[in-house]
Order: C-alpha cells, then structure tokens, then sequence
C-alpha cells in the first residue's frame, strides 16, 4: 500500500479540545486505551474487491451525558445502529476526516448493536471508531480484536450475531497517526433520513460503452480502451441515491458492478465520464450509495443489474 496524507488538525469532540497528534483515546485504570484501524485479512496487492461487515454489541450505561460515534470506513461505509442505516459516506482522496455522529437520540441504556459495511474496490482500506459517552468517559467502546468480521451478508447481523454464519478477528493496522490516513480533522454530519420513496426508470435499453481499464503490461501500469456491453436506464432528470439490484447473488467473492451517471445520452458512450464502483459481499444483491447523485441516466457495465432511485 502506498500512503501519503499528512494532516495536521485540531479536533474537537465532546466539549474537549485536543491539539496536534490526533488519537482517539480513553484513560481506564491509568491505562491509555486507543481505537485501532482494522481491516479484514485480504490480499491487498491482489486488487480484488473486498466488502465485510464489521459488529459490535455496546453496552451503554445508565448514567452517561450523551452517545457520541466517531468513525471512519475508509474508502466507503455505511453505518447501521441497532438495525437502522443512519449513516454513510464515500470517502475521497481530497477530503479525508473522522466522522462525528450524535448517537444520543436512538440508542438506549443496555444492548446495543453497531455494525459498519465497509466496502473498496481495490480491496485497500481500513475502519476506525470509537464511542463517547461523557466528557471524561471519551472512546468508551474503540475498534480492536473484540470486533467480528463478517464477509458474507446476512440480515441477522445488523441485530445480533447469526447462528452459524462464519466470522473473523480484524486485522489490525494500527493505531492513529498511520498510513495514509496520518492525522485526520474531526468534522460533525448529521445522520441520514429513512428513505421513503423509490423511482423506477422510464427506460432501459442496451448499447456497447467504452471504459477505461488499467492493464500491467511488463511491469508497467498503462491505461487502455475496452469496449463492454452495457445497460442504461433513463430516469428523466432526477436526484437521489442509487440501489443496485444483482440478477443473481455473490457466492464466494465480493463482486464490484461500474455505474456512470449521465445527463446526456451521448455522454453514455463517450470514454470520460463518472465512474463509481459498487461492492457486493457473497450473499448480498441489494447495495445503495451511500451518497445522492443527480441525473438523468444510469449506466451499468456488463452486468445484468437493475437500478431504481431511492430517497
């Protein structure tokens, strides 16, 4: 992995400021416990799509001044508390913070469940969080071992630990400042609203794209043209999040499907345009972006897929 991203920051959370070397930290018995970057075991080098589910069961106490989340999936995540999505985002190069949540308003006293999907790509990336529960009681719970990691999807995990499904230790990478991440600026977002309403295209038609691919030829990365056969769905012009809906489901491997959006229909067969991968874990054929787009068409590279607009 090649990492480059010094940031230098002050950060602010829970009413405390913190200056210069960022850490997300607790003191316990005289103990410095700090929140560690985790990631599922995988081959990096191999780059191959990874998505994982990474859950916890919290245990809040009854005295506590607010819930407060700070994480970060890095390059995507979607976070899911007690079963609900209430967060997400897409992670890019250019602006790359620990994302601040108050989680006060829909958690309870006792059990509690926080689940992440992390999803990339390139298979490259790495998860970090960490709760707060008072302005001396900071990384009450933090990312390390105790997290299970599962790769195949099931909708039991967003509530507790399924009976019989396969899970793993993370790998940990490390705590902060490290990698590509160094230090990172806190920045508060609010949680996502539930999505009520879906649109369905107006069209779907098939045509052949041109897409941009790299190829390692003699050691050497080089960008080349691949004609690939494609599904556009015209919405008329439109926002909102994207679902994706597979034809069948992932087995034994993350699978990643290419969407470009498009206000124009000759945009659909240039080769520049906005591409964005989509991870599916085995046993999952239903992902939405975690971030709104506006447009008008969906295309879909070589894959039979479906998409509706949901918001």
């Amino acid at each position: 992995m090649k990492f480059a991203w010094p940031i230098q920051l002050t950060a602010v959370v829970g009413g405390a400021s913190r200056s210069g070397p960022y850490r997300l930290w607790i003191l316990e018995k005289d103990k410095e416990v700090a929140a560690k970057w985790i990631w599922a075991h995988h081959r990096m080098s191999d780059d191959v799509p990874l998505a994982f589910f990474a859950a916890r069961d919290v245990v809040l106490p009854e005295r506590r001044r607010w819930t407060y989340l700070k994480v970060l999936g890095d390059p995507e995540y979607t976070l899911f508390v007690n079963g609900r999505e209430v967060a997400g985002r897409l992670v890019s190069a250019e602006e790359r913070q620990i994302d601040f949540y108050d989680l006060s308003t829909i958690v309870h006293t006792g059990r509690n469940r926080i689940v992440v999907a992390v999803r990339a790509r390139q298979g490259v990336g790495g998860l970090i969080a960490a709760i707060d529960i008072g302005p001396e009681t900071e990384n009450w719970i933090v990312t390390d071992d105790s997290w299970r990691i599962y790769r195949t999807w099931s909708p039991e995990i967003l509530v507790h630990d399924p009976h019989g499904l396969a899970w793993e230790s993370p790998v940990i990478v490390g705590e902060p400042p490290i990698g590509r991440w160094n230090f990172l600026p806190v920045k508060k977002r609010e949680l996502a609203k539930s999505l009520k309403m879906s649109i369905a295209p107006r069209e779907a038609f098939a045509l052949t794209a041109r897409m941009p691919i790299i190829r390692t030829r003699s050691g050497v990365a080089v960008a080349v043209e691949e004609k690939q056969r494609a599904r556009a769905f015209d919405f008329g012009f439109t926002s909102g999040r994207i679902r994706v809906t597979l034809d069948g489901t992932p087995r034994y491997g993350s699978r990643a499907v290419i969407l470009r959006t498009a206000n124009l229909r000759e945009e659909l067969y240039a080769l520049e345009g906005t591409n964005r991968a989509v991870v599916f874990a085995p046993g999952e054929n239903v992902v939405v972006t975690s971030e709104p787009h506006a447009f008008r068409y969906v295309l879909t590279y070589g894959v039979n897929a479906r998409v509706d607009v949901v918001r």
